[in-house]
């Protein structure tokens, strides 16, 4: 007999991450409680309360493995603390039903993907040109490097004094990291952009910003660096923040990691402390405690999950697969909670959201349907 720690083979089962072997191993387990109506995993209650009994596990000592109601939710938590499995059951595994996501046609993630507009008006694209320098613009040189970077190295002030300036967009599905010539480093999320100068001159350094982007700024007391973005100023003088300005959410949400800032938008300024952040709505702004992870999730290559509903999931899932989701299912779900790795394909983010709420998809190429 093999023993199976329970709570690892549920957050695998969380994350969408199980084997064949170990589906087919919860679901023989669930139904040997429940012989008269065996059920799939998408189906029973436990399934979409997975976050419940891994709570339950981590706060439970002691618990009766023998006590078993499948209808209760923390019986059934119990019961799986320590789960055996024989030979002969991993070669007598019931046949699963196809799962609701369609694998035939699955959709890859995004990666680094971006196009580099030049103060000329050419455009470079980032994803298919060679490593090494791409351009001179006065006394600074744009080179890509090999771990997907645009680095402006700038060795003087430009020689006829004029500003120039560059932007680099990324599309659906894709990602940029840029180097500014002050060694400002900027994380450009899916579907959005910045805008800024080759070198910076002046008193101030200022880009401009659309979409999602992580910012870690160099300290220059001497001058301030300033992020415009869909209505609102952001003033710092060396900080680690991220800004949410895509067009299609209902905010703008500034959150600062490090240092100070000051945000600037509806005729009103606000000071930021680390671990804030700064909500810009119709109605003003507004700051609460930010939740950093579930801010910066996607510069760490995760969907952080926590209290979202399935349309802001959702926006967020279209935006890094490229995809268009339709709603065919006016149903209120409970609000999402979890860690899904950005590096996985399109169905196994599907299926782990599934799982999480019983909600169910149909992908039909780079159509998503979320299903009545």
């Amino acid at each position: 007999m093999e023993k199976i720690n329970a709570k690892e083979l549920l957050k695998k089962f969380q994350d969408g991450q199980c084997s064949d072997e170990e589906l087919a191993l919860l679901e023989n387990w669930y139904n040997q409680y429940s012989p008269a109506s065996p059920k799939k995993l998408t189906d029973i209650e436990w399934a979409k309360n997975v976050y419940d009994i891994l709570r339950f596990l981590d706060n439970s000592e002691k618990v009766q493995t023998r006590t078993i109601q499948p209808a209760r939710i923390i019986a059934a938590a119990c019961a799986v603390l320590c789960l055996y499995v024989g030979g002969y059951f991993l070669l007598n595994k019931p046949i699963r039903e196809q799962a609701t996501v369609a694998r035939v046609h699955d959709i890859n993630p995004g990666g680094n993907k971006a196009t580099l507009t030049l103060s000329n008006g050419s455009q470079i694209s980032l994803n298919d040109t060679q490593n090494g320098k791409l351009a001179q613009q006065g006394n600074t040189s744009i080179i890509k490097t090999a771990d997907g970077q645009i680095v402006y190295n700038d060795k003087g002030k430009n020689a006829e004094g004029k500003i120039t300036f560059n932007t680099t967009a990324t599309p659906r599905g894709g990602q940029y990291h840029v180097v500014l010539s002050d060694g400002t480093n900027i994380w450009l999320n899916a579907s959005s952009s910045v805008t800024y100068p080759t070198t910076f001159t002046g008193n101030n350094r200022t880009v401009e910003i659309t979409g999602e982007a992580y910012f870690e700024v160099v300290h220059n007391a001497a001058k301030p660096f300033r992020v415009k973005s869909n209505g609102q100023v952001v003033e710092v003088l060396g900080t680690h923040f991220n800004i949410n300005c895509y067009a299609d959410e209902p905010v703008s949400k500034t959150t600062l990691l490090q240092g100070r800032i000051k945000i600037a938008a509806k005729n009103h300024s606000q000071l930021i402390k680390p671990g804030e952040q700064a909500i810009v709505s119709k109605n003003g702004v507004t700051v609460a405690q930010a939740d950093v992870d579930q801010a910066v999730g996607w510069k760490n290559g995760d969907f952080n999950i926590n209290d979202e509903d399935l349309q802001t999931v959702m926006r967020q899932v279209a935006r890094w697969y490229d995809v268009e989701v339709i709603y065919n299912n006016k149903k209120n779900y409970e609000k999402f909670v979890g860690t899904i790795s950005r590096t996985k394909k399109l169905s196994e983010i599907l299926k782990a959201l599934e799982m999480n709420q019983n909600v169910h998809f149909k992908t039909e190429g780079r159509r998503i349907e979320v299903m009545p």
